[in-house]
């Protein structure tokens, strides 16, 4: 979390990942963003991750995985060459892309620094590289306007078309501008269609829920 920890992104050495992940049944990345290793966290460039996951692919009998929960990617670091990376080292088949809200007016108050443009278009990298996308979103955020979470709901619903949303309560950071801020109520329309997105098996996650938040399944 940037504000709570500063701009700068501390990353292990390949020879330090190498040597831990040898004690490891299966290789997981728990990070914010899974292709933003070696750089600065807003400028995407493989060449770091590229030579991570060629050396991680030596160790025998490990299975790689990149881009799954809890460890999802922001969109606009998901290309066609990113894609083709994670087709030829890691074992997933489903990638995790973090867009965190349906609405462009939403992503430009939380100031995620991506449009939905981003999304679609890291959205159609997946599919076409044979990836089932998995899109993060948060719903409640304190001053989402009822609009706000429509637009997200219909977001959901087109992306349940070809892949899976996971979907949780807004919930306040330490020392983000929203600390002490709490969710929203939803409003029937949203409950009911993110409800019937989950009783179809196209949306998981604790939504309905603040107190819980990520806990899930990790998937393959």
């Amino acid at each position: 979390t940037p504000r709570i920890f500063g701009n700068r992104i501390r990353h292990r050495s390949i020879h330090s990942i190498g040597k831990l992940a040898q004690s490891f049944h299966d290789i997981r990345f728990l990070s914010p963003n899974a292709l933003a290793y070696g750089t600065d966290g807003i400028h995407p460039d493989l060449r770091s991750i590229h030579s991570l996951l060629r050396e991680l692919s030596r160790i025998p009998d490990k299975d790689i995985f990149l881009g799954t929960f809890p460890g999802e990617i922001r969109p606009e670091f998901v290309s066609e060459e990113a894609v083709d990376l994670i087709a030829r080292y890691c074992s997933n088949t489903r990638i995790h892309i973090g867009a965190q809200s349906g609405a462009e007016s939403t992503l430009q108050k939380i100031c995620r620094g991506h449009t939905l443009s981003d999304v679609w278009k890291a959205i159609d990298h997946c599919t076409d590289g044979g990836f089932t996308p998995v899109i993060d979103i948060i719903v409640g955020f304190p001053d989402e306007t009822d609009e706000e979470l429509l637009e997200t709901v219909s977001f959901c619903q087109e992306v349940a078309r070809i892949g899976y949303v996971h979907a949780h309560r807004f919930f306040p950071l330490p020392g983000t501008p929203l600390q002490g801020r709490v969710s929203r109520d939803l409003i029937p329309e949203v409950v009911s269609a993110l409800g019937s997105l989950a009783l179809s098996g196209r949306l998981t996650g604790s939504w309905n829920n603040p107190e819980i938040r990520f806990f899930s399944k990790i998937s393959k």
